[in-house]
């Protein structure tokens, strides 16, 4: 216990923390954005942000929510804090294999939904991949990741670390739902028993119950001697 007139610490970041952050990942050795929460940041790289949401994002920090390795280089910043972290390949997605580059007679081709040209990504026999060239009836086909061999520099900012259990039940709804935030959702947990009154713009969303369960097991893991999670849906009556 903290005596009279002592100042305790700013907590932080540490495995199970929730955190939001926001983020740039781009590629080292060419410059190109990978990903951000932050808009200007996308605009200065060209990239156009139709349907993204630019907001600090969520992780649970050993969840692998963002990237392991970002994870674990997040360990010991608090809130306010900055860092610049370069992330080699082998951290990141891998190297890249040339096993995975693959030459494929179009004919198999034939039945897929979309014209093949080189840059194309398509899928084949249950793998991603993206056509490098086209020659004689054949296609070379990278079944790599696209991010397999480069280096990652990321920059993040720790916004908050959240410590309110029925805050971070929030947020990993709005992880899940954007629909949902603090205007519009309730959270109470009491006795064991978290209850979520959800908003109506999102009771008719698609797969809003695959999200319930997922959500039901994300709070059980999340928080301490939770037993039941209530889910109310208020419809007005027309008349």
């Amino acid at each position: 216990m903290a005596e009279q007139g002592e100042v305790q610490a700013a907590p932080a970041v540490e495995n199970g923390s929730f955190v939001l952050v926001d983020y740039v990942i781009t590629a080292k050795e060419t410059g190109e954005l990978v990903d951000t929460t932050l808009e200007e940041k996308a605009k200065e790289k060209g990239v156009s942000g139709a349907g993204a949401l630019f907001e600090p994002r969520l992780a649970v920090i050993g969840k692998g929510m963002l990237l392991r390795a970002l994870e674990e280089e997040m360990i010991g910043m608090r809130e306010g804090e900055h860092k610049v972290v370069v992330i080699p390949p082998e951290r990141a997605f891998g190297p890249r294999d040339p096993s995975k580059v693959k030459v494929i007679p179009i004919r198999r081709l034939k039945d897929l939904d979309q014209p093949i040209t080189v840059g194309t990504r398509l899928v084949v026999d249950g793998r991603e991949g993206v056509v490098r060239s086209i020659e004689s009836g054949r296609v070379q086909v990278d079944f790599n990741h696209q991010l397999a061999g480069k280096t990652l520099e990321c920059e993040v900012w720790v916004r908050k670390i959240i410590t309110d259990d029925a805050e971070k039940v929030l947020s990993l709804l709005h992880s899940h739902v954007p629909e949902a935030n603090s205007s519009n959702t309730e959270v109470k947990i009491e006795g064991g028993v978290v209850t979520i009154k959800l908003p109506k713009e999102v009771f008719n969303l698609p797969g809003l119950q695959v999200v319930k369960r997922s959500l039901v097991r994300e709070v059980a893991d999340s928080i301490k001697d939770v037993r039941k999670v209530v889910f109310v849906e208020e419809w007005e009556v027309q008349t």
